[in-house]
């Protein structure tokens, strides 16, 4: 089990019991995800340290620059955990267990303080929402500042998506993020640019990927939408999120011990990496304030 997940792990369904997820207190983290027999979402246990498992990001998404951002005159740090780029990566939530406010068979609500003497002396209040219904699993975002000041935040979630060799991704987006050897973003490209993933539909197993993209397709229902199609259980998972997670990080993941099963983390964040390095034009958080998102996964069949 990673060490990111705890021991205790909550246990939700839908009514009609065809529904099921698992959610770790740690990271408000989602590791599993299933429909019938079908596993949808996973935990990479092969990569326990590295993989952040479901984990939601808060309050900053991907990585910031040498750990460090600047609000006004003031200079903040945080901790290096990405040693290879030296960056703070994912925030400092991940690994931080969340309380417990609300716990039925089908919902529970998670919340914690986003704060770090150092790294971001403010209180934030998290609060996350997982619903398991009958069409799938929708899962809710609060970040509400109660600080007496305006402060960025921002978050993202962090869930492997289980793929077989002939799964394919749908992803609706124009833009591309480019980055550097440090996994920092420098500039945006048309996404027929990217070598990773085109317009359309891609073969997952063919994809080798760690990007981010934006300016997505919205559906006639408002939401931008990304598609896993699973021909081989006859089944497609489609994952919606709002208007407020306008970005998108796709992450290839091969697991070491079923070499034809592949995994892909497909992260809805409402920044991209670095944000707080690049704060004009960013909208502050203002007191009393919250950001509010969702995001859904549902399942048709294909």
């Amino acid at each position: 089990m990673s060490a990111l997940i705890s021991s205790q792990i909550l246990q939700l369904s839908s009514a009609d019991g065809l529904w099921r997820a698992q959610v770790s207190p740690v990271g408000a983290s989602l590791v599993g995800l299933w429909h019938a027999d079908v596993e949808i979402v996973t935990s990479p246990y092969d990569e326990p340290l590295t993989a952040l498992a479901g984990a939601v990001m808060a309050p900053w998404p991907n990585r910031l620059e040498d750990g460090t951002w600047r609000l006004g005159e003031r200079e903040f740090v945080a901790e290096i955990n990405d040693t290879d780029g030296n960056n703070a990566n994912h925030g400092l939530v991940f690994d931080k267990a969340f309380d417990i406010v609300t716990q039925t068979q089908s919902l529970l609500r998670l919340e914690t303080k986003i704060f770090d003497e150092l790294a971001y002396p403010f209180e934030v209040l998290l609060t996350v929402t997982y619903a398991l219904e009958n069409d799938g699993l929708q899962i809710s975002f609060e970040a509400l500042n109660r600080t007496s000041e305006a402060v960025p935040v921002a978050f993202g979630l962090h869930p492997y998506f289980v793929s077989e060799e002939d799964s394919e991704l749908e992803l609706n987006a124009r833009t591309w993020v480019q980055k550097n050897s440090r996994k920092l973003p420098t500039i945006s490209s048309a996404i027929d640019s990217s070598s990773a993933a085109r317009q359309g539909k891609n073969r997952i197993a063919e994809l080798n990927i760690d990007d981010c993209f934006t300016d997505l397709v919205a559906n006639e229902r408002d939401y931008f939408v990304t598609t896993i199609s699973r021909p081989s259980c006859g089944i497609a998972i489609d994952i919606e999120q709002s208007r407020a997670l306008s970005y998108l990080m796709l992450y290839k993941l091969q697991e070491v011990e079923k070499k034809k099963r592949m995994l892909l983390a497909v992260e809805p964040q409402s920044s991209k990496a670095n944000f707080l390095r690049n704060l004009d034009g960013e909208e502050l958080l203002q007191p009393n304030q919250a950001l509010e998102a969702t995001c859904q996964i549902k399942l048709r069949k294909i």
